[in-house]
């Protein structure tokens, strides 16, 4: 677990989402992976909001995580998500 950052700790469902809601205790990205304390993934940072100040994450969880087996402990972050290459073509000059 010393290899991933405290990432914040559960505050509730969304009820539009059912997305969690943490209030976040470090930087992080949208597409960020999050995990539990067993670095398990949970599921993906969806959105950053509220007060720059103390801000909030809406995290999209697994479709095998349960809310209750998470709601209120920590939660980790993991790795970022590979960044995506610039695909270019190489064109060919005619002479």
């Amino acid at each position: 677990m010393s290899d991933n950052i405290l990432l914040g700790t559960a505050v509730h469902q969304s009820k539009g989402s059912n997305n969690l809601i943490i209030k976040l205790k470090t930087e992080a990205r949208i597409g960020q992976i999050v995990l539990d304390k067993s670095g398990k993934k949970i599921g993906t940072i969806f959105d950053i909001f509220g007060p720059v100040e103390s801000p909030f994450a809406s995290i999209k969880l697994e479709n095998n995580v349960k809310l209750e087996k998470i709601g209120g402990k920590p939660i980790y972050l993991g790795n970022s998500p590979p960044k995506k290459k610039n695909s270019v073509k190489k064109r060919h000059k005619s002479r």
